[in-house]
């Protein structure tokens, strides 16, 4: 009998302790905007059933982000291949691509109103996350394929952050242009701003955004990030399954806070599968065009790794 007892008490044991949820891994995650697959797995749990649990942190700029990054503050981190670029080996250990976050983007040149033509803009302050990366290199290839040069000293580049902050450097008065992509890009036309030019008539295979890590935290975290993509791509593919849009809209609406159409266009927006090598070296070809030395070198090979994605997905 007190055989039986004692095993009756440790069958309840073990069944309370089963029961226990287990303790989820944190992710620390620094974005830009989150996307629509991200969201997803959060709200849908395919991120807790891979036993993780995932901090957005929304960042002002490229500079604090990557800065971020590299002390340990965040593990992943999202936004251009050409941060991963700039940053890999220039002030700690080496950055890495490992899968996409977002479709080839449209990235805007907007302009303030009183600009009517693009010779306005000589001598003038233009808006920047950072004057030396991404986005601002993206507006010197729109600038110089119409005649202003940034070498020429035909306009100054001003780091203001990210692109909220660059339409109100805008709209202020402070700046006169700057590039605006969605979903600011709406904000800019209401504020009467004006579009003119995008990125895709001198850079059409540029990439959208991508998940980027230290190599070393990569190497010492293998199983996380492998789980990380798992749960990341089985959001994207509950986004884009047609029986969830109605389902997917409101999730991406309530919790990015934004409109239908806009939690749409987001749905849209988010991509998955193998990172575009092509792409990636476009951006290479174009940071090297204006001068500027990569510290890990220029082989694209030095800064992606698709073998996470791969073990992850199967494919």
């Amino acid at each position: 009998m007190k055989m039986l007892s004692i095993a009756l008490a440790a069958l309840l044991i073990s069944t309370v302790a089963a029961a226990q949820p287990k303790e989820l891994k944190k992710i620390e995650l620094i974005v830009f905007r989150l996307d629509a697959g991200t969201a997803a797995a959060r709200d849908q749990g395919f991120f807790a059933k891979e036993g993780l649990e995932i901090n957005v942190t929304v960042t002002p700029s490229s500079t604090e982000q990557m800065r971020g990054l590299i002390k340990g503050t965040f593990d992943i981190a999202t936004g251009a291949f050409d941060n991963v670029l700039a940053w890999s080996g220039k002030e700690g250990p080496e950055i890495i691509a490992v899968a996409h976050q977002t479709e080839s983007p449209t990235l805007p040149l907007f302009v303030r109103p009183d600009i009517k033509k693009w010779d306005d803009l000589r001598g003038k302050k233009l808006a920047a996350d950072a004057v030396d990366t991404a986005y601002a290199l993206v507006m010197r290839r729109i600038l110089l394929a119409h005649g202003l040069d940034f070498d020429r000293r035909d306009y100054e580049l001003v780091a203001v952050g990210a692109t909220p902050k660059r339409l109100e450097s805008m709209v202020a008065g402070e700046t006169f242009a700057g590039i605006l992509g969605a979903p600011v890009d709406k904000d800019a036309l209401a504020a009467g701003m004006i579009k003119m030019a995008d990125h895709r008539e001198v850079l059409p295979d540029y990439p959208g955004s991508l998940f980027a890590v230290t190599r070393p935290w990569a190497e010492s975290h293998r199983a996380e990030l492998i789980r990380f993509l798992r749960a990341r791509t089985a959001g994207y593919a509950w986004v884009k399954n047609r029986a969830n849009r109605d389902a997917a809209i409101k999730l991406v609406a309530r919790d990015l806070k934004l409109s239908p159409q806009g939690a749409a266009e987001r749905i849209e927006e988010t991509a998955a599968g193998p990172l575009n090598v092509s792409g990636l070296d476009s951006v290479i070809d174009l940071r090297t065009r204006f001068g500027f030395k990569l510290p890990m070198g220029n082989d694209v090979k030095k800064y992606y790794d698709g073998s996470y994605l791969k073990e992850a997905t199967g494919k």
